[in-house]
């Protein structure tokens, strides 16, 4: 079911991104084959996988300086403000697919991890960047994910307790 709202998700997200472009005579936006070729050689390469990486394994790649990916925080921005990774952008999933948004993403092909509060939203994007040719990966269970996995206080979360993990039905001690 998970596959599905993310398959579903993407192209209603590509449809927005192409929607300020001419229509062709059948009404399909310009670019749309290629955003489907793109999104059906993304869930053929990934076996219809989403590809999640460990909040360890980004933490343990930014504190030694060799993080092979782009961070972007699609979440609002007052959420982003309350605290994100360290080196993320934020690209709120609402404006992610316009132009302007689109130009600070690396070039295609260079791995983008997407983060939000808990995976939903960032399983979204991830589906309309696969559509347009971008290698996006998603932080497990998001910054619920990171705040439980890592001891690494997020930027902008100074009354964070590394010892304490809220979200995850508890608190829970560490």
């Amino acid at each position: 079911m998970r596959k599905l709202a993310v398959i579903l998700g993407a192209l209603g997200l590509v449809s927005g991104a192409f929607g300020e472009e001419s229509a062709s005579t059948t009404g399909t936006p310009q670019g749309g084959a290629d955003a489907r070729k793109n999104l059906a050689d993304f869930f053929l390469r990934t076996k219809g996988m989403t590809r999640v990486v460990s909040a360890s394994e980004v933490s343990e790649a930014i504190r030694t300086g060799k993080s092979k990916y782009r961070v972007v925080d699609v979440r609002p921005a007052e959420e982003y403000e309350k605290g994100h990774l360290p080196g993320a952008i934020n690209l709120p999933l609402d404006v992610l697919f316009r132009p302007a948004s689109l130009e600070k993403l690396p070039a295609t092909g260079d791995p983008i991890l997407l983060v939000c509060h808990s995976g939903h939203m960032e399983s979204m994007a991830l589906g309309g960047l696969a559509a347009l040719g971008y290698e996006p990966y998603v932080l497990r269970f998001g910054m619920i994910g990171w705040n439980a996995e890592t001891k690494v206080k997020v930027a902008g979360s100074p009354g964070q307790s590394p010892e304490v993990v809220r979200g995850l039905g508890g608190p829970i001690e560490k």
